[in-house]
């Protein structure tokens, strides 16, 4: 097991990008697509959350896509459901004492003996994370109970969260810990991911920083990596710096880390300097890529005095497609959003509006995936949709014909 402990501060490829973004250009909206809606409920096709207003549910609900099948876990009902893209509810697991019995499925069979319509009975307490893997495991986030949970002085932090590894007959393989199989309990899970090799990828918080766990698709270590702000490229224009999130490459061993930086102001206060997305290589132990993300300013319609009001947006660093390209979302106008998809070379190959309503909104989760379609499960008070916006669009474009296919205002 490789073990690599602090990041080596040596930049191989440099790319900037010095656009600005405003809408004193008419940017456009991406058309959003609604693949199916369920209402909610306890049933077992239906998506469970406590509504408080104005506060956000506690437990986990994520989306995840694959092969033309929607993953849904509900961590506030302990279960995780899997529909075809029609809506269908195909596969189900779930906690029998949290749940009422599955009426809509009985492990329905082919007339090749196959199961094409199951549901599952499992103790789960509050299923997060969700991936599937080549082979057709379906890996869970939970959290275990209080009398299995350790505290890691070194990191300050309870370790409370396991990945479960199920088949595709239902039946638990194993659990995964920072070991490998069977391991110690990780702390907060950021992220779970599953790479072209089917290599396992666990993207963790904790008090002092963010610790990285790579896997072999059999659940073997292969590293571990922490990234404490001490160890980070401090930028020569900032004093003080924050990692926003932390991503790694659909098919190299490469983690993508998007840092924030700040700078005192001069009256005592903190001013936001520049975003910057670094590209670190587990081979080299090295990061070997900077991008200087444009500024994302956006010009407000409404007249103030002399000037337009303008606001600045940080980015939410929201994924990575194949190529690689890079995923960012950000607040605009009303109730729309700035999805903007760079290049590796820090090129903008899409700079559009998306739509989520978020006045109807309680809560909502998105994914990339590895094509570059962004999908989002989006909960309202009675129903929530399950929505894609067909950016892989953009990300083609830019990779078979060389131009942009949506203009960048401000340009």
């Amino acid at each position: 097991m490789k073990i690599i402990r602090k990041p080596i501060l040596f930049f191989i490829v440099t790319a900037f990008s010095i656009l600005f973004f405003s809408c004193d250009e008419e940017e456009t909206h991406l058309k959003r697509e609604i693949l199916f809606s369920m209402p909610i409920g306890k049933m077992e096709d239906q998506l469970f959350v406590q509504q408080y207003k104005g506060i956000d549910t506690s437990e986990k609900n994520r989306i995840f896509m694959k092969d033309g099948f929607i993953f849904i876990s509900n961590g506030e009902s302990s279960k995780v459901m899997e529909f075809n893209s029609f809506g269908d509810l195909v596969t189900l697991f779930y906690n029998k004492d949290r749940n009422p019995a599955p009426v809509l499925l009985n492990n329905e069979k082919n007339e090749n003996g196959d199961i094409t319509r199951a549901a599952y009975s499992y103790p789960l307490n509050e299923p997060g994370e969700i991936v599937r893997t080549k082979n057709g495991d379906l890996l869970v986030e939970d959290i275990i109970t209080e009398q299995r949970r350790e505290f890691d002085s070194e990191i300050n932090a309870e370790l409370d969260r396991i990945i479960l590894r199920f088949d595709q007959d239902g039946n638990l393989i194993s659990f995964l810990g920072q070991e490998g199989l069977g391991g110690t309990p990780f702390s907060y899970i950021q992220g779970l991911y599953c790479n072209d090799d089917d290599e396992i990828i666990v993207v963790t918080k904790n008090s002092v920083g963010w610790r990285i766990f790579w896997y072999t698709y059999k659940s073997d270590p292969l590293y571990k990596i922490d990234f404490r702000n001490d160890l980070l490229p401090m930028d020569e224009d900032s004093e003080e710096l924050s990692i926003e999130n932390i991503i790694p490459d659909v098919s190299k061993r490469k983690i993508y880390l998007k840092i924030d930086y700040y700078t005192d102001d001069g009256d005592g206060a903190i001013k936001f300097t520049k975003s910057i997305i670094y590209a670190y290589n587990i081979d080299t132990m090295d990061y070997d890529l900077k991008i200087e993300l444009p500024r994302n300013v956006v010009k407000s319609d409404q007249p103030v005095i002399f000037d337009k009001d303008e606001h600045q947006y940080l980015y939410e660093f929201a994924g990575v497609a194949r190529g690689p390209s890079f995923f960012l979302l950000s607040p605009y106008e009303s109730y729309s959003y700035r999805l903007t998809v760079l290049s590796e070379d820090g090129a903008v190959n899409g700079n559009v509006l998306i739509d989520f309503s978020d006045q109807d909104i309680f809560f909502k989760d998105y994914y990339v995936s590895p094509e570059g379609i962004f999908s989002a499960l989006v909960c309202k008070e009675y129903e929530a949709d399950v929505v894609w916006w067909r950016s892989d669009r953009l990300v083609e474009e830019s990779r078979n014909e060389g131009f942009k296919l949506f203009k960048n205002a401000g340009d």
